[in-house]
């Protein structure tokens, strides 16, 4: 008993000196950690007493001590002062230090902090007033008579409660500036000023790239209280009904309801009334690991592992120590990644983004609170809009695992566990095998999501990290970092997860290097084995300022190797090291940096086939987009999640989405492609274009369901914005595209310019694959007659399903009528080069009358479907020509052979019955006697006619050409009637004949084809030359 009496007391007297050193501390740091200290010896000293009496005192006074620490940990501190002796010379010596350090941060801060000071009625944050409440979270209220000396402006003593009518007014370096706050609503009220806005283009990290100017080099960090709150822009757009409609279906995801957020949730729905606790309808699945370790659902009360106090049992919503969310048995490692960063930058002291998404919320202090009746409600942004997802608050029970993400240094935190499970109830459940956090932040905080591939060969580690660096310093961006696939020699030679999330904690810039902090979230998880920077090279930069949060200094002790654990999973790395080792580093930039934005929701139904090699977009969603302003815009299209029909979850593309997944944790050789999407800008002035011609800019294509464009726009210019995707399944998808801007944007579905459309579909066969121009079957390729009714633009597209097949199109001026001859002046429209898939050709002005297309593949003999499709701003009327011969008698006369010293040969010719005759004769080949191979000869002007007597007397009853010789490929007669009462006898002949020969020993072919209207109308001999 005197052991214990004297140990007790040693602890109360350790307490009282660590409570006394809270007042005379230098910096905020060391405040904190002696509150911490007291707190740790009374919590000792409350567990060695046996006097109930004592025990209640010593818990009283540890809640006051917990209440200190977290007023340090969120107001202003303002360290003593001591005189202290300083020799001349080495006062001197850090004049000139302070001096230069002080220029850095200028620097550092540049013509941002200075510009916005200017745009606004600037008030430094120490200026103002505290607020008389924690703006950190604080979950303890408990009150003592009785105080130790602490420092200025801090009180054991709890906050008193506040009405809503007391709400305090939180002043900030958004005074008078109108912003988003944790509820959804806007206050205040200054719009973004010019000034403002050239801050922004000066500082163009926060758009596209940072400049060189004004970079810190020694790794100072930006002032907390002179970053401003950025105001999130919301959409000015007004929705159409179907736009309405399509966000209302978005809201059933595997099975659960997720409206969209319209309010605030009413205190009354997390009211206890009697009934019991709230359970959701549908509990969530786990991972086979996780089933192994599995015991019950249970309600937080019980769920959670024993606090780090002792002393309480029930969950809480807040913690006085930096928050270290880590993974255990879990395969989510992408979602406690992103709930890393979220913390990460509220833990630089930064406005938090992700304790604010969860209800009941607490407006005075700052935080969500307990629900009575176990229900909570969770604003998450996914499938185009803010949405309401309600869970209850069991969670999975395990005696020996933890089974969802859980706080290392206070295990009793709640929120981070709710806000885990709410996302998973959105994606599938616990067996959720992440995806890469850039998707989950979007979905958690709405910022926007941009992956950034690292093992591509144009990544520059200048651009990128001048990009990034000072946009981390401003809290305007997240960064996380995501793994390939390695071997199992490469991750233990390199202490790296493959396929596993990380998140970055800070950034450092030294003289010689550039380093980012890294966590790797899973409890059991490795830690970096590669080369670290030493302390003294770190520290000598040190980046932690008096306005930045201590959790940033335990983030840095974390990374120190101790003997338990020799390789922490908190590390310091090389941007080099970074991008030789990780594959992705995947950011999310706060949308507060743009001032406009307009968003647009729509249906695409994907037929399934892959769009490699396909210029049509003809199908694709299309949009007008106008920038009134020369400004940067950044495009977003967002996948929609989607239900999953029947049991299989891998089928759901809100639990399988193509992403990066961790192959630690499960299994990934079944994994379903996803297919992928990108987005194209593209010079069409806002209207519908129709194949894949010129571009400005695209994006790389994703498998992600998020995919980011950043683009520079002209001002006063308007773009067609098209939307590709490639091997995609079969399905109707739904998306939202958002655009992000400083100058005033539009953003609308592209404009039609034709309105009207014909469409007729065929196939090439054998008879009427007739090749390109340069084949001799040319001309028994598909024709349509096209009846152009007023004048104006029309547009042909011809596209087939046959991957081999090279189309063409031609539009002619045949006068409605099959052609048989092609000459350059005929053509009025033409698709160019031969392509697979689909060609385009289009008609500026076209007169009113009768045009005949032809359809063509690039060799004579292919056969495929085809789709011809005319498009027009007036009324026209299209129709297919019947080939050669249809519906007529074939008779088919042997190849005539011109030899080199014969110019005319003759067929005797007998006529039966009145009949119309149509002749075709088609030029062959040019041969030599010794070869049967054709020669690449020019053709001998040709004609031929059908003739009644001889010599000088005889009658010319059909000719080609009206008598002319021509070198077409095809000479072609149209339909005469002869009868044979007419021309008695057998004194008619085919004749034909050739101007002169080709030169030298070739012979020319020919195939001669007779067409009659009735059987068995004529007889023709063979050929014979006539010299």
């Amino acid at each position: 008993m005197a052991d214990q009496a004297a140990q007790l007391g040693a602890l109360k007297a350790a307490a009282s000196k660590h409570e006394s050193r809270v007042k005379i501390a230098a910096t905020k740091d060391e405040a904190l950690q002696q509150a911490l200290a007291a707190a740790e010896n009374l919590m000792k000293a409350v567990k060695l007493t046996a006097n109930p009496v004592e025990k209640k005192q010593l818990s009283q006074r540890f809640n006051a001590v917990a209440d200190v620490a977290r007023s340090v940990k969120s107001n202003e501190w303002t360290s003593p002062k001591p005189v202290v002796t300083i020799p001349p010379q080495q006062q001197q010596q850090q004049q000139a230090h302070v001096a230069s350090e002080s220029k850095s941060k200028a620097d550092g801060i540049g013509e941002w902090a200075a510009e916005v000071a200017q745009s606004f009625d600037y008030i430094p944050k120490s200026s103002h007033p505290q607020p008389t409440h924690p703006t950190q979270d604080s979950s303890s209220e408990a009150r003592v008579a009785t105080q130790p000396i602490l420092p200025q402006g801090i009180s054991f003593t709890a906050s008193p409660s506040l009405s809503p009518s007391q709400t305090p007014t939180l002043i900030s370096a958004h005074a008078n500036g109108k912003h988003e706050n944790g509820w959804g609503h806007t206050t205040g009220g200054i719009p973004h000023s010019k000034s403002y806005v050239a801050a922004q283009d000066d500082s163009r990290y926060r758009i596209q790239q940072v400049t060189q100017k004004g970079l810190p080099r020694t790794g100072s960090k930006t002032f907390v209280s002179h970053v401003r709150k950025l105001r999130e822009p919301v959409s000015s757009r007004k929705r159409t009904t179907k736009e309405e409609i399509i966000l209302l279906k978005a809201s059933l995801v595997n099975g659960v309801k997720c409206p969209p957020w319209d309010k605030i949730p009413s205190a009354d729905e997390f009211a206890a009334d009697g009934s019991g606790f709230f359970t959701q309808p549908r509990e969530l699945s786990l991972s086979p690991q996780q089933q192994q370790h599995f015991k019950a659902w249970t309600r937080a009360e019980n769920a959670l592992p024993r606090g780090s106090s002792g002393l309480d049992e029930h969950p809480v919503m807040s913690s006085p120590r930096p928050i270290d969310l880590v993974q255990d048995a879990a395969t989510d490692c992408s979602v406690v990644a992103s709930l890393c960063a979220g913390i990460a930058r509220t833990e630089r002291g930064y406005d938090k983004i992700l304790s604010t998404k969860l209800y009941p919320f607490d407006r005075n202090l700052g935080r969500p609170v307990i629900s009575t009746n176990g229900k909570y409600i969770v604003r998450l942004h996914f499938n185009g809009c803010w949405r309401r997802v309600t869970i209850d608050d069991r969670l999975p029970q395990s005696e020996t695992r933890a089974l969802h993400v859980v706080d290392r240094r206070e295990p009793l935190l709640l929120w981070p566990a709710l806000l885990e499970k709410a996302y998973l109830t959105v994606r599938g459940g616990y067996d959720f095998p992440g995806s890469n956090s850039c998707s989950d932040l979007w979905t958690l905080t709405g910022w926007i999501p941009e992956q950034v591939h690292l093992q591509e060969t144009d990544i520059v580690p200048d651009q990128l990290w001048n990009r990034l660096h000072k946009a981390f310093d401003f809290g305007d961006v997240l960064a996380t970092l995501g793994t390939g696939k390695m071997s199992a020699r490469q991750e233990r030679e390199l202490g790296l997860e493959g396929q596993h999330s990380y998140v970055v904690l800070d950034l450092k810039e030294t003289e010689n290097d550039r380093f980012l902090l890294v966590k790797n979230p899973w409890v059991e998880g490795r830690g970096w084995l590669g080369p670290r920077p030493s302390p003294e090279e770190l520290y000598a930069s040190s980046t932690i300022t008096d306005s930045s949060k201590d959790g940033l200094a335990t983030y840095h002790r974390d990374t120190i190797p101790t003997k338990d654990r020799p390789n922490p999973t908190t590390f310091w790395i090389g941007l080099e090291q970074v991008i030789s080792h990780f594959d992705g580093l995947y950011l999310n930039w706060n949308p507060g940096l743009f001032r406009y934005r307009q968003d647009i929701h729509f249906e695409w139904a994907v037929d399934g086939s892959s769009e490699e090699e396909n210029r049509c977009i003809v199908a694709h969603p299309q949009f007008l987009f106008h920038s009134e302003d020369e400004s940067p815009v950044w495009f977003l299209l967002s996948r929609h999640f989607r239900t999953t029909f029947g049991d299989s979850k891998e089928e759901s593309d809100a639990f399988n989405d193509g992403s990066i997944r961790p192959s630690t944790l499960t299994d990934t050789s079944d994994d379903i492609p996803k297919g992928y999407m990108s987005i194209f800008v593209c010079p069409g002035n806002g209207n519908r274009l129709y194949i894949k011609d010129t571009c400005l800019e695209r994006s790389d294509y994703v498998t992600t369901p998020q995919c980011l464009l950043r683009w520079d726009a002209d001002a006063k210019s308007t773009y067609t914005v098209v939307l590709d995707q490639d091997e995609l399944p079969a399905s109707a998808y739904t998306f939202s595209l958002f655009a992000f801007s400083n100058s005033k944007i539009e953003l609308e579905p592209a404009i039609p310019r034709y309105p009207l459309q014909k469409i007729v579909t065929g196939e090439w066969t054998k008879q009427t694959a007739g090749g390109g121009t340069g084949s001799s079957q040319y001309f028994q390729n598909p024709q349509y007659a096209l009846e152009v009714k007023q004048r104006g633009p029309l547009a042909i597209l011809l596209t087939s399903t046959n991957r081999k097949n090279a189309l063409h199109v031609k539009l002619t001026l045949g006068h409605g009528k099959r052609i048989y001859r092609l000459n350059s002046r005929d053509v009025l429209a033409d698709s160019g080069d031969h392509r697979a898939r689909c060609v385009f050709a289009e008609a500026k002005d076209l007169e009113p009358g009768m045009y005949t297309i032809v359809c063509s593949l690039f060799e004579a003999g292919q056969t495929g479907d085809y789709s011809l499709r005319v498009d027009s701003t007036c009324e026209i009327a299209l129709k297919q020509i019947p080939r050669d011969g249809a519906g007529l008698m074939l008779n088919r006369l042997a190849p005539v052979c011109f030899r080199p010293e014969v110019n005319e040969v003759v067929a005797p010719m007998v006529v039966r019955r009145l009949a119309a005759y149509t002749i075709v004769v088609r030029f062959l080949k040019a041969t030599t006697p010794r070869s049967a191979g054709a020669l690449p000869t020019t053709r001998s002007p040709l004609r031929f006619s059908v003739e009644y007597g001889r010599g000088p007397g005889r009658q010319f009853l059909i000719t080609s050409e009206h008598g002319r010789y021509s070198d077409a490929v095809i000479l072609r007669t149209e339909a005469v009637n002869v009868d044979p009462e007419l021309y008695p006898g057998a004194n008619l002949s085919l004749v034909m004949d050739r101007l002169s020969g080709p030169g030298g020993p070739v012979e020319e072919w020919y195939d001669v084809e007779v067409y009659t209207d009735m059987p068995n109308a004529c007889e023709i001999g063979v050929w014979r030359d006539r010299k």
